[in-house]
């Protein structure tokens, strides 16, 4: 498990003390919807959903809280209590060797839970009540120019196979991938922003509210525009590649949203943490140190299931897995930095044309901009500095097929969704 000793690796960079933990799960729906960026309806891309099990395109804190279970928790498959959160990504294709597109299957899902940085740790150290965000940039189409030295960027593609593990440069696909048979496999890793400005959720500028740390994207110092330190989320996802070997063209990965390049995969989250609970894990003497959320304490989980009995069904009746003949929606593929932002398409539509929705949309970056705060803070230091026996991350028939586009241009001008 490189992927998870690489982003350790990371977390050593802090201080002596460790205080994180890990929780593990799968899936609970495949469905082109997004409760952030266009809620109450169908989104503009189709995600891979794990957590709450209840989620849909009207997910709140509210009815998160409502859910019967969790898809994520202890290592062992039991469920968490406490966590009704949800978390998405958005899902990965190949190009079939006959040109169609098939869905690759995810097996598996790390979030880790990291007390990390430095910056006015908010009190309590938890995410409040409808707190939401998202993580990378769906639009880029290029290593960022914030990629810091330290190599990590915020996004990262690893294959794990031996003899070498194949990991993409700053944040792209990897070259040359046929399978990865090797635990956990074929893995896209996102590092979450964990600087708040103070102010609630804005769908108008739903990237404006958290920002990363200057430089270091983990261990960092929160910027004065977005002084607050939440928790750090790093989430990694596990790719079944090995179950396609053989039926897929070599180089040919592409993201939901269009992007063959792997630059703009991101993920998005919504809190739905019991409150009171995620302070005793990450602060304090019973703060947690482990790779599995099951030897924490202030946790309970249902030993009666597992978590990847926890699933629910897409409402937008659309097929996400193929074969199909292009992408799911109006998501074409292409190389144009940044790329459209393109109006989300009915269901069940494939292949359909871009009606840009305005300029490219930009997710939360160190450069933040000025606002005011009104929370309550303390001071704290950088943390999570720990060593671990565990291999894990520096803490990994002829269709009709979808052109690519590989100019470098502004994006382009509008037409018309074919829906």
């Amino acid at each position: 498990m490189k992927t998870a000793n690489i982003a350790l690796f990371a977390l050593t960079a802090g201080s002596a003390s460790a205080q994180f933990f890990v929780l593990y799960g799968r899936d609970t729906v495949v469905s082109r919807i997004d409760p952030i960026v266009s809620p109450g309806g169908i989104g503009m891309h189709a995600h891979e959903f794990m957590g709450a099990g209840n989620v849909d395109q009207n997910t709140d804190y509210d009815s998160l809280q409502k859910s019967t279970c969790s898809s994520m928790g202890r290592a062992n498959g039991n469920p968490i209590i406490e966590d009704k959160s949800v978390y998405w990504h958005p899902t990965l294709y190949v190009k079939a060797n006959n040109g169609t597109y098939l869905r690759v299957p995810t097996n598996g899902h790390q979030i880790y839970y990291i007390n990390a940085g430095t910056g006015q740790m908010r009190e309590p150290f938890e995410f409040p009540k409808g707190f939401r965000m998202t993580a990378g940039n769906a639009y880029i189409r290029a290593a960022q120019e914030h990629t810091p030295t330290n190599k990590d960027d915020i996004t990262q593609w690893i294959c794990h196979e031996t003899p070498s593990w194949n990991e993409g440069a700053q944040g792209g696909f990897p070259k040359g991938v046929t399978s990865c048979s090797q635990y956990p496999y074929f893995n896209g890793a996102i590092e979450f922003p964990h600087c708040w400005n103070g102010k609630d959720f804005n769908l108008n500028s739903p990237y404006s509210h958290v920002a990363y740390p200057v430089g270091d994207i983990r261990n960092g110092a929160c910027p004065d525009t977005h002084p607050i330190k939440l928790p750090h989320i790093f989430m990694e996802n596990n790719y079944d590649l090995s179950s396609l070997q053989g039926e897929f063209e070599v180089d040919s990965f592409v993201l939901s949203n269009g992007d063959p390049t792997g630059f703009g995969f991101h993920a998005d989250f919504y809190n739905g943490w019991q409150e009171g609970v995620l302070p005793n894990l990450l602060t304090g003497s019973s703060a947690c140190d482990s790779h599995d959320v099951g030897d924490c304490s202030g946790v309970t989980f249902d030993s009666s299931m597992n978590w990847a009995q926890c699933t629910t069904t897409n409402n937008f009746s659309e097929d996400l897995d193929g074969p199909l003949s292009a992408l799911p929606g109006c998501n074409p593929i292409t190389t144009v930095n940044p790329a459209p932002q393109c109006k989300a398409c009915a269901a069940g539509v494939v292949g359909g044309q871009c009606n840009v929705a305005g300029s490219s949309m930009t997710t939360s970056t160190r450069k933040a901009t000025s606002s005011t705060l009104k929370t309550s803070t303390k001071p704290a230091t950088s943390t999570m500095q720990t060593t671990t026996t565990t291999t894990t991350r520096t803490v990994t028939s002829t269709t009709t097929q979808q052109s690519t586009t590989t100019v470098t241009s502004s994006a382009p001008t509008s037409t018309e969704c074919d829906d």
